[in-house]
């Protein structure tokens, strides 16, 4: 199956290697490195800093000794809830025109069966808000966090458990589709598989071969869940005549090498954590078929499941064979020396965000959106260069005819960093976890001139 997975589809090999002819500027204007309407934005996630859901699996679990590094909690986080008033006009100040969030299903259904429809009125005033300032919403529908009573009854485990799932996805498109015209429906579903059930670093935990076995259950029912919201979501949309509609998923991908490219085995370990994390799970959704691992090609849906395809990119990872590692299909992670790192001692290679953007066009042949990039910086003093390498990867791509719709830096504020908590500080803006005070980083003034003229100089 994995040289079905290698295929390029004609469409995204006619527009592989098309040069976009150089256009003269507009008389009196400087030249653009990004076509006008291009997405500008920031991105987040409900449970990093909301606040206030004491329903979910991550309160739970944030709440066992020893699971966050920090020893934090994201019960309050940036308490975004309460204050996003203040964190759009901040959007605005910015003068960004697209803003990515989420929802956590656990606030809107704490118990089986038990609405809240104060909590989705709530959530209406927030995406008006937005509106209203003529920002362009991306809502993402599951961005890991669960109802601790759905994980509980095993969670994306089982397919028996996807009917209460999309019953909420119903609940939340009745109450907000006419405030929302572009979805997310899951969020790196090859992360989940692999930090909550292959290391066990995220609720519930499961590792070894009874993870492996439950984390390839997890992603073909995140298939199946991913069908019945598009199948859901278009229908909704059409009913309340909404057009304009996109739905899109958000990948994690990695750029990867081998240790020693003239070493076979390198190479083949490399193309299988390529295909098994980068490509397995949208393959299924390109081809609308289960595939390998998660299925012997029976079909699933008629017609187009993606309108784009998100990227999130943040680092490349060398790749070697490990006769000593078994449990680790043979793989082993080497480190590169004297290379620039995150707080999170994450790889800066910028080269890496053409290259995925790049290989999945010729893939795919979609529209691409980087719907999260950014890096832990708590000095913030290497935010701004990375902004500017990593667009300029962008520009790149567009340069090359890639449609490359928009960029969502991750992230807009401070937030709970899963399991590492609150230490490692992405936002572009800085929060005092203690005062929940607001302060622009001088990066994000950077990213601001990059908006305003159009150009990374």
């Amino acid at each position: 199956m994995a040289s079905k997975a290698k295929k390029v589809t004609k469409k995204a090999q006619s527009g592989r290697a098309k040069k976009r002819p150089a256009r003269a500027p507009h008389p009196g204007k400087a030249a653009r490195d990004f076509p006008r309407g291009f997405l500008f934005g920031a991105a987040t996630s409900a449970t990093q800093i909301d606040g206030g859901d004491r329903a979910s699996d991550w309160y739970e679990f944030s709440g066992r000794p020893g699971n966050i590094r920090d020893g934090s909690s994201c019960l309050i986080a940036a308490d975004h809830w309460n204050r996003y008033p203040e964190d759009h006009r901040i959007l605005t100040k910015l003068g960004l025109n697209a803003y990515r969030m989420g929802v956590d299903w656990s606030r809107f259904e704490s118990r089986p069966g038990e609405w809240d429809h104060q909590a989705l009125d709530h959530l209406r005033g927030m995406l008006d808000s937005l509106r209203r300032k003529k920002i362009r919403t991306l809502l993402t529908i599951n961005h890991f966090t669960l109802p601790a009573w759905w994980l509980a009854r095993g969670g994306w485990t089982r397919r028996e458990n996807l009917p209460p799932f999309l019953r909420f996805v119903e609940f939340l498109l009745e109450g907000v589709a006419d405030l929302v015209d572009e979805y997310i429906t899951i969020n790196e579903p090859n992360v989940y598989g692999y930090m909550a059930y292959l290391t066990g670093q995220w609720p519930p935990g499961e590792s070894g071969l009874r993870g492996l076995r439950l984390s390839r259950a997890v992603g073909r029912n995140m298939v199946l869940a991913h069908c019945g919201m598009v199948e859901r979501i278009r229908k909704i949309h059409a009913r309340k005549g909404k057009g304009n509609l996109r739905i899109g998923l958000a990948m994690h991908l990695l750029a990867l090498e081998p240790y020693r490219p003239d070493n076979a085995m390198d190479v083949d370990r490399t193309g299988r954590v390529d295909f098994l994390f980068n490509h397995a799970f949208s393959d299924c959704l390109h081809a609308g078929r289960l595939l390998a691992p998660y299925g012997r090609g029976e079909k699933i849906f008629d017609g187009s499941l993606l309108d784009f395809f998100g990227i999130n990119y943040y680092s490349r990872r060398i790749i070697a064979f490990d006769l000593f590692s078994p449990r680790r299909f043979f793989i082993r992670e080497m480190e590169p020396d004297n290379v620039e790192r995150s707080d999170l001692h994450w790889e800066i290679y910028p080269e890496g965000l053409y290259r995925v953007i790049r290989d999945s066009y010729a893939r795919y042949g979609l529209p691409i959106r980087i719907t999260e990039n950014g890096i832990a910086d708590a000095s913030d003093e290497k935010r701004a260069s990375f902004l500017r390498s990593h667009l300029s990867s962008v520009v790149r791509a567009l340069e090359e005819g890639i449609p490359v719709e928009g960029y969502y830096h991750w992230s807009l504020l401070d937030n709970f960093e899963w399991a590492e908590g609150l230490t490692a500080r992405f936002g572009l803006v800085a929060v005092d976890y203690v005062t929940q005070e607001r302060s622009l980083r001088p990066s994000a003034l950077q990213y601001r001139k990059i908006i305003q003229s159009g150009r990374l100089t």
